[in-house]
């Protein structure tokens, strides 16, 4: 574009500066002759005075619209630059919002496992207190049994009888000098001693 506005405005100085020539020439040899001479001058320097006008409207217009267009590049442009600027904006906060969402979800989680984790704690702790008492109170009775038997112990142990052993008893013991043994009787006799009783 800048190539093309640089020959537009080479194209439209050479114009300008023919036009400018030409005038003074004109301008120029009027000078040099008659009354009708310097009229056409006049006529001359005045039409070239409408032709340099015309040609610099003609520029300033080509140079409007030339600006008009690149402006209108410019802001297409920068309409596109800052589409894609929102874009990627929008796209950045949504990528940020989902992992604040995710942060948070996670946050939550935790925190619910924390409560949790609390609640057995103190459940823990409680139960820990319960043992603790039923340790203290097992122990207290543990110590009083202890010293009972202790007491016990200590006391007179003169009324204390041992238990006789078990004594099979022989045939003098369970019959006088003048019985007789009875089928009745025989149950009462050990004959685990007797093996010649046994085999018959």
């Amino acid at each position: 574009m800048s190539g093309r506005r640089a020959s537009q405005q080479s194209s439209e100085r050479t114009l300008a500066l023919i036009i400018l020539g030409v005038g003074t020439a004109a301008s120029l040899a009027s000078l040099l002759g008659g009354l009708w001479l310097v009229r056409a001058g006049v006529v001359v320097a005045v039409l070239m005075a409408f032709a340099a006008t015309f040609v610099a409207w003609r520029e300033l217009k080509s140079e409007r619209e030339r600006h008009a267009e690149e402006m209108k590049h410019e802001v297409g442009l920068r309409a596109q630059q800052a589409a894609r600027f929102h874009d990627e904006s929008v796209a950045m906060i949504t990528r940020f919002n989902s992992r604040a969402e995710n942060l948070q979800s996670v946050i939550a989680k935790l925190r619910g496992q924390l409560a949790t984790a609390k609640a057995e704690l103190s459940s823990m702790r409680g139960n820990a207190a319960w043992l603790r008492a039923e340790v203290a109170e097992r122990q207290s009775r543990i110590e009083a049994l202890e010293t009972r038997i202790a007491e016990l112990e200590a006391e007179d142990t003169a009324n204390i009888v041992d238990l006789p052993r078990r004594v099979s008893p022989s045939a003098e013991d369970v019959w006088g000098p003048d019985e007789h043994p009875t089928m009745v009787d025989l149950t009462r006799l050990n004959l685990d001693v007797l093996p010649e009783a046994r085999q018959a």
